[in-house]
């Protein structure tokens, strides 16, 4: 079964911020929904659900302090969970935005390394409230992303941590060709330095541990690997 892909909704009135977060979003592998001003957005609430709401407290007409607080206030949306965008140093807006059931913050300007950190944090404390594992992939490859553990063919894998991470970065960006600093970067990070050899090395393993699911992973000569679904029989 394919994962169903997690939808965010955005709701921030400035256009060039607005851009980027979905971008963000996308490449993220979130499914995005986005609308400049909060009354938009409660009247898409009442048709369709979100698994993250993502909003800006300045908003037009309606604030994200009173769109916040209805949310919450609503059982068909009292549950999920909230990010309130503040103004650097609005110390005063921070404690509203918690007290009207906010769950947590992100103060502007922010990385998308920090805002992205801050969401995974939080849908991952609402999912062991009894919500559904997180799977990635699909028969006979699967990845568990909440409890970390690798199927092929419901057999259970054993991949140490670059092993692990390499896969999961292939089976969220299938198709793209992924250069050798890319993987360096989101793989080893700043933790290690990963050289043209040691991820050669690291994918090696890996393929070999996937079996015939190997072939997946194609060297792009002088550009880095991608993952491409092989068709039955080939």
């Amino acid at each position: 079964m394919a994962l169903l892909k997690t939808r965010i909704l955005t709701v921030e009135d400035d256009e060039n911020l607005a851009k980027l977060i979905l971008e963000l979003m996308v490449e993220a592998d979130y499914d995005p929904v986005h609308f400049s001003d909060a009354n938009a957005a409660l009247e898409w609430l009442k048709n369709h659900k979100a698994d993250l709401i993502l909003s800006d407290i300045g908003l037009p007409g309606l604030s994200g302090m009173q769109f916040c607080r209805l949310l919450k206030e609503n059982p068909s949306t009292s549950s999920v969970p909230i990010i309130m965008l503040t103004a650097a140093g609005d110390e005063r807006h921070k404690v509203e935005a918690l007290k009207t059931g906010a769950d947590d913050y992100v103060v502007k300007p922010f990385s998308a390394k920090e805002l992205l950190a801050r969401i995974e944090s939080l849908l991952r404390r609402y999912r062991y409230h009894g919500q559904v594992d997180r799977v990635l992939g699909e028969e006979p490859l699967t990845v568990n992303l909440d409890t970390g553990v690798v199927e092929v063919k419901k057999r259970k894998l054993d991949l140490n941590l670059k092993e692990y991470a390499l896969l999961v970065m292939f089976l969220k960006r299938k198709g793209r060709i992924l250069t050798y600093s890319f993987i360096a970067d989101d793989v080893w990070g700043d933790d290690a330095i990963a050289t043209r050899d040691t991820i050669k090395v690291t994918m090696h393993r890996l393929r070999t541990k996937l079996g015939s699911l190997g072939s997946c992973i194609e060297a792009v000569p002088g550009q880095g690997y991608r993952w491409q679904e092989k068709k039955a029989g080939s």
